[in-house]
């Protein structure tokens, strides 16, 4: 149960001008029914308080035996690839179940654009595909006015600024999911949506689920959805 695939594929990538580290792992649990089967067994939440302000959809809190299993195998990757320091400890944040529910037309401002997770080093979130299915994936964005691919602590006020400039000069943006580029952010690298491939990055890039076709990604339905695990972690003195 929980097994990580010995056989598992792994390609790392450099994003972008600011060379941002994305590892991306296919095939990584050797049976990933039992996390399907987990979802579908649980009760998702709407409250943003708890899922966050950009996701759109329903989240639901992922096993303690599922997340340590991923938070084990990627440990290493962390350490080697990230270079993370070894004196710092990993500390998981969140683990959920994920499923896109929102209609376009009701999405918010911060959902329409792409996002950043948080601002702090060494902060880095995790995405489980788990459903069979041609769903979208997720989108790397740099932000056009500014050139930032990752908003850290020293940028973050320049890059709201920015922002918010650029909407009261452009208006508001379309109520649709993010996709390509437009004036306002450009799309530096797209990974496709496959079922149990895992991937890796820090926090502070700026991203985005990539649904080009919300009449088929749009679902409730952990069993037909498009499900993820997502996984929020940081890395400290212990």
């Amino acid at each position: 149960m929980f097994e990580i695939n010995p056989k598992l594929q792994q390609k790392a990538y450099r994003l972008g001008h600011e060379q941002t580290p994305l590892f991306v792992v296919d095939d990584v649990m050797l049976d990933y029914s039992d996390a399907q089967k987990e979802a579908c067994s649980i009760a998702y939440s709407s409250d943003k308080n708890k899922i966050g302000a950009y996701y759109p959809g329903v989240r639901a809190p992922v096993g303690e035996a599922y997340g340590m299993a991923v938070l084990r195998y990627s440990l290493d990757v962390f350490y080697h690839f990230f270079q993370v320091p070894k004196a710092l400890s990993l500390f998981p944040k969140n683990g959920s179940y994920s499923l896109i529910t929102q209609q376009p037309q009701n999405m918010d401002l911060l959902q329409c654009i792409p996002h950043f997770d948080n601002n702090d080093t060494f902060n880095f979130a995790m995405i489980h595909y788990l459903n069979d299915g041609d769903f979208g994936g997720t989108g790397f964005y740099r932000h056009k006015p500014t050139g930032y691919e990752n908003i850290t602590q020293g940028r973050r006020q320049h890059y709201l600024q920015s922002a918010q400039a650029f909407i009261d000069h452009a208006g508001q943006p379309k109520q649709q999911y993010f996709t390509e580029s437009n004036e306002h952010f450009e799309l530096i690298h797209k990974v496709d949506y496959k079922p149990n491939r895992l991937l890796i990055y820090p926090a502070t890039i700026l991203h985005s689920a990539y649904i080009d076709n919300p009449k088929h990604d749009v679902n409730n339905d952990p069993k037909t959805g498009r499900l993820s695990a997502n996984f929020f972690i940081e890395f400290k003195q212990a």
